[in-house]
C-alpha cells in the first residue's frame, strides 16, 4: 500500500483499534458480518446501492471500487432542475470551508488534533468528486489554523484518489495543487490602534490595553476599544457576536458588505489564473463565509460547522452564479460585475 505524509501523527483511539483490526486481517472486508443492526445494514446497503447508480451515470464521479461504495454514505446535494443542470456546464466549483477545531481564539491558534481529523476527512469526502483532468486548487487565509486546515484537506485528497483509483499527477490524470495563501479570503479585518488586523489579533491586542488602562485610570478608552469591547461581551455573554458584527454598524470593524466583495473578488480571480477545468478548495473562516450565505440567500441560515463548506459554482459568463448552503440553492449575479462609487476594488 502506497504511504502518504500527514500530518495526524496521534490517531484517535478507535482509528488505533481498527488499524490493529485490519492488520490480522486477511482478503477482502467483509461489510456484512452479521454483528451490525438492522438500521445499519440498510443504511450501507442503500448507499452501496446510490454508489453503483453514481458509477452508472455520465459525469457522476468515479466509482472504480468496493472502498467507494461502502464508504459513499453522505447525503445528495441539491437535486437541481434539469434546465438548471445545462447552464451549469462550464461552470467552476468553488467550496468555502470553514477551518477545524481550533486551540482557541485568543492568538492565531493551531488545530487540535480533533479539527486535524475534521480537515483530513473532508479531503476524504471531497476527493469522491474528482476525476482525470480536473485541476484542484487549495487557497487558504493567511493564519494559522487555515493554512492547517488546507494542509489536511490536501492529505485527505491525495489519500482518497489512491483508495478510490483516481490517478493523480501525469498525462490525462487529476492533478492536486500545491497550498497557496490568498489574503483576500483573510478573516474580517479590524482597525486596531491605529493599524488593520484580523479579528483574533485584534481581540489579543485589545486585551493587553485594556489591562493597562484598566490599572492606570488613563482617561476614555479610544473608540476601536469601545467596539471590540462591545464585540466580545457578546461572546463572553454566551451571544453570537458573528450576528453582531453582520447587522450592526461598527466604525472600526470591515463591513460585512465589504467582506463578501472582498470575497467575491478572491473567487474572479482565482478562476481567470486557473485552467478552464478546476476546482477550487478555499479554507477560510466563520464570519465572511456566513456573510457570502448571507447575501447570497437573503437571510443569515447561520454558522457553519468545522469544515462544513458554502458551495458555489460560477457560471461561464462569469457574471452568474449558484450558491448553496444548507439545503438551498440560490442563483445570484456576481457582487464584482456593479461597481458603485462608494466600492473601490482591493489592489492586485
Amino acid at each position: 500500500m502506497t504511504s502518504f505524509p500527514t500530518s495526524r501523527d496521534d490517531a484517535p483511539a478507535y482509528l488505533s483499534r481498527y488499524q490493529s483490526r485490519r492488520s490480522t486481517t486477511e482478503g477482502p472486508v467483509d461489510y456484512h458480518d452479521g454483528n451490525e443492526p438492522p438500521y445499519l445494514a440498510r443504511a450501507r446497503q442503500r448507499s452501496i446501492e446510490r454508489a453503483v447508480l453514481e458509477r452508472a451515470t455520465e459525469g457522476m464521479p468515479p466509482g472504480r471500487t468496493e472502498a467507494y461504495a461502502a464508504s459513499t454514505s453522505t447525503p445528495r446535494e441539491l437535486d437541481v432542475a434539469p434546465s438548471v443542470r445545462k447552464r451549469l456546464q462550464g461552470s467552476t466549483d468553488v467550496r468555502l470551508i470553514r477551518h477545524g477545531q481550533t486551540q482557541g481564539y485568543a492568538t492565531d491558534a493551531a488545530l487540535t488534533p480533533m479539527g486535524r481529523w475534521q480537515a483530513h476527512r473532508k479531503g476524504q469526502d471531497l476527493a469522491r468528486g474528482i476525476t482525470e483532468g480536473v485541476t484542484v486548487r487549495l487557497l487558504h487565509a493567511p493564519t494559522a489554523r487555515a493554512r492547517e486546515t488546507a494542509q489536511g484537506v490536501r492529505e485527505g485528497l491525495l489519500q482518497a484518489c489512491a483508495r478510490y483509483g483516481i490517478a493523480v499527477d501525469g498525462a490525462g490524470a487529476a492533478t492536486i495543487g500545491a497550498l497557496e495563501v490568498a489574503p483576500l479570503f483573510d478573516n474580517f479585518q479590524v482597525w486596531c490602534d491605529g493599524k488593520e488586523m484580523d479579528v483574533t489579533a485584534a481581540f489579543f491586542h485589545f486585551a493587553t490595553e485594556l489591562d493597562g488602562v484598566e490599572r492606570s485610570g488613563a482617561g476614555d478608552r479610544p473608540g476601536w476599544m469601545v467596539e471590540m469591547d462591545r464585540f466580545w461581551k457578546v461572546e463572553a455573554g454566551g451571544g453570537d457576536p458573528i450576528t453582531h458584527w453582520l447587522n450592526h454598524p461598527m466604525q472600526y470593524f470591515e463591513p460585512a458588505a465589504l467582506v463578501v466583495r472582498r470575497f467575491w473578488q478572491g473567487i474572479t480571480r482565482a478562476i481567470a489564473e486557473g485552467p478552464d477545468n478546476q476546482r477550487i478548495f478555499v479554507c477560510s473562516h466563520s464570519g465572511p463565509i456566513r456573510a457570502v450565505a448571507t447575501h447570497a440567500v437573503g437571510h443569515d441560515p447561520g454558522e457553519p460547522y468545522n469544515l462544513e463548506d458554502v458551495r458555489i459554482r460560477v457560471l461561464a459568463d462569469r457574471e452568474h452564479a449558484l450558491v448553496t448552503y444548507r439545503g438551498r440553492g440560490v442563483e445570484i449575479e456576481v457582487p464584482t460585475t456593479v461597481v458603485p462609487s462608494w466600492y473601490a476594488p482591493a489592489p492586485a
